[in-house]
């Protein structure tokens, strides 16, 4: 079965995407904002859920919700420092590079 892959006859016009700082600002807080919030409600309901099915008492959940805390912030943290350095890339004409699993190696100035 031969099929024909079919081409415009020109190519259209590039164009150019217009970011500002403000664009990327909002980008950037989205994702983070995204990601708080996503994770923060998974973690929750896990902890919640795990710890009624073991019949804990509320002052465990609590301080069990306490230090579920941080790995959820850590998380926050670093994708608001990995999605700011893409927007970045993106708006410098660059394409997106590899991830780098550092909570705060986003946040150094890189030189």
């Amino acid at each position: 079965m031969d099929q024909e892959v079919i081409k415009p006859d020109k190519q259209p016009k590039g164009s150019v995407q217009a970011f500002s700082q403000f664009g990327c600002f909002l980008a950037a807080a989205g994702a983070t904002l995204l990601t708080f919030c996503l994770v923060g409600v998974a973690t929750v309901a896990s902890v919640w859920a795990f710890s009624k099915m073991l019949g804990l008492p509320d002052v465990i959940i609590e301080g069990l919700l306490a230090a579920a805390a941080i790995p959820v912030l850590m998380a926050t943290v670093w994708v608001a420092g990995r999605s700011w350095h893409v927007e970045q890339r993106l708006a410098q004409g660059f394409d997106i590079d590899t991830p780098v699993f550092k909570t705060a190696y986003y946040w150094r100035k890189q030189a």
